[in-house]
């Protein structure tokens, strides 16, 4: 597995993922997610299987719903998520801050029109999940 900037924990209710947390080994990852995203820091999986359960309110989902349709190595910004969503960049941002999910939803693709913008776990991380799925690792 590449070298990530820190732990990844997993936090699972009735066999479905609720909760991804970059930066902290919290939970126990189960052994099919565990393998699922040890395969996407390896660059060898780009989409995830496992079953989730998201919580949030529903302009939350549907934010997250349009960020899950960014593909993989791309990238969009707030402005563009916004506009596909008749919104403002800012309450995209805010959306994306309260993601339980990074990586599972990819919250790490969208950028700032003059950089990278925001990430709840530290934009070490974000630069990292952006140049393991262009292939820079």
């Amino acid at each position: 597995m590449k070298d990530t900037p820190g732990k990844i924990s997993v936090r699972v209710e009735n066999g479905k993922v609720v909760e991804i947390k970059l930066g902290t080994d919290e939970f126990i990852c189960p052994e099919n997610v565990k393998r699922e995203i040890e395969e996407y820091f390896l660059g060898k999986r780009k989409d995830f299987t496992f079953p989730v359960e998201i919580k949030g309110t529903p302009f939350q989902k549907r934010v997250w719903a349009e960020v899950r349709k960014i593909p993989y190595g791309q990238t969009r910004t707030y402005k563009e998520i916004a506009a596909k969503l008749n919104t403002s960049p800012r309450a995209v941002g805010q959306a994306l801050a309260k993601n339980p999910l990074p990586i599972y939803i990819p919250c790490h693709r969208v950028v700032s029109k003059s950089g990278l913008g925001g990430f709840s776990a530290g934009l070490e991380w974000k630069k990292f999940l952006i140049d393991l799925e262009r292939g820079k690792q």
